[in-house]
């Protein structure tokens, strides 16, 4: 049985040879309650068994703060904190963030022609595995909304669209959460990715967004799931949380969604 074509290879999905990868997957990433759930997004997804067995996945020993796949860096004592946020803010600002993917040579090629070229493939792709991340780690929060990191407004018009805002369109109606905009992005800072060390990339983040949601109704203890593509630093994530919780108030929590890690 064939069914699609793989939006990586770009060769025909086959339905049959894919089953085994699905249900190798689908237990890796779930518990007993939520592998029906997992077992039905893996097997729906357009990705051939190869490309699915593939995928860098994010491994069960993580930072319990960032999501950091442990093998990639150890760490400290008892505290299950990797070492930067081990030797970061503990505020609680943002509560935590969770991750599924391992940001790889390839990841970045294939998540560079889903940012600039806007394929709808991709979008429904990617939502898919946000889905498939919100039911490994976050299935029993109850979040009150999705919201995303906004684009600045220059950015926004040089792409034509935010992808992000295209995630939370198929991440929300998966989940069945509402997706409510809440902020406005005022710098114009410059492309992480082109920012030498993390102070720099905190420095550059303060004060980047303002409050948008003016029109929302504050719930008392609101959940915030704030939706973003990759985790680097986390500089953009928190500054965006704190925004959030000087509106919504200190029993607000957020927590961030990405693809990567």
């Amino acid at each position: 049985m064939i069914s699609g074509m793989c939006v990586r290879c770009g060769g025909r999905i086959a339905a049959l040879q894919k089953e085994s990868v699905v249900r190798e997957k689908a237990r890796q990433l779930s518990d007993q309650a939520s592998y029906p759930v997992i077992y039905r997004m893996l097997k729906g997804i357009v990705l051939c068994g190869v490309c699915l067995d593939a995928l860098p996945l994010i491994g069960h020993d993580i930072c319990r703060q960032c999501g950091r796949d442990r093998e990639l860096q150890a760490s400290i004592g008892n505290e299950g904190l990797c070492r930067d946020c081990f030797h970061g803010e503990d505020d609680q600002i943002l509560v935590a963030n969770r991750s599924l993917l391992r940001y790889e040579k390839g990841e970045k090629d294939l998540l560079g022609l889903f940012k600039y070229r806007g394929d709808e493939r991709l979008a429904l792709y990617y939502g898919t595995l946000l889905a498939i991340t919100v039911q490994r780690y976050y299935r029993s929060m109850g979040f009150t909304w999705i919201t995303m990191v906004p684009l600045h407004p220059q950015r926004l018009r040089e792409r034509g669209f935010n992808q992000v805002d295209l995630l939370a369109g198929h991440l929300g109606a998966a989940i069945k959460i509402p997706v409510k905009p809440l902020l406005l992005r005022t710098k114009d800072t410059p492309k992480l990715s082109k920012q030498k060390g993390r102070a720099a990339r905190h420095e550059s983040m303060r004060e980047a967004f303002v409050w948008d949601g003016q029109d929302v109704p504050v719930p008392s203890a609101a959940k915030i799931l704030l939706l973003d593509d990759i985790y680097t630093t986390g500089s953009t994530l928190r500054s965006c949380a704190k925004t959030i919780r000087e509106h919504l108030g200190p029993s607000c929590e957020v927590y961030s969604l990405t693809i990567y890690r």
